[in-house]
């Protein structure tokens, strides 16, 4: 089990993706709604959703080697399977991200102009900003889902 100064890893790395999940998902949300705040929204929620999938994937894998270490309950094992949900769906939130940014957001599409007939089309861009706020809706209700297990699963000895 890996340890960080005596600690489960577990423990410590999901405050990372408590704060950035919701924070990522209100981001895409907010750049869904308001054009206006794009342009500040574009690098942040990128790096942001690109930097949840490496985050998610390794809390996923020490709370796994801290489920093999200790008794599992059926609270545990609840929240091992909302943390696998949050898991894939921290990879699906980052390509539908990415793929919201690269149409909708005019610095991006410039470097990708074979692009060009998505980013002109009205269609796929409204589709994609749709796509990014259901996502990031899903994405900050699969956060809370996910902690709340793990916190019910910790405190209801």
């Amino acid at each position: 089990m890996i340890e960080i100064g005596g600690l489960p890893a577990h423990v410590l790395l999901v405050h990372a993706v408590v704060v950035f999940g919701p924070l990522a998902g209100l981001g895409a949300i907010v750049y869904a709604v308001a054009p206006r705040w794009r342009s500040y929204l574009a690098w942040p929620l990128g790096v942001l959703s690109l930097i949840l999938v490496p985050i998610t994937v390794v809390t996923a894998q020490a709370g796994e080697q801290l489920q093999k270490a200790r008794p599992a309950s059926a609270l545990v094992r609840e929240h091992a399977q909302q943390g696998d949900v949050l898991k894939v769906f921290s990879v699906i939130f980052f390509v539908i991200v990415a793929a919201m940014l690269v149409v909708t957001y005019e610095p991006f599409g410039r470097r990708l102009a074979f692009l060009g007939g998505l980013r002109d089309n009205r269609i796929v861009r409204v589709v994609l900003l749709i796509a990014g706020a259901v996502a990031g809706a899903f994405f900050i209700y699969q956060s809370v889902i996910t902690g709340h297990s793990g916190a019910a699963s910790v405190w209801s000895r």
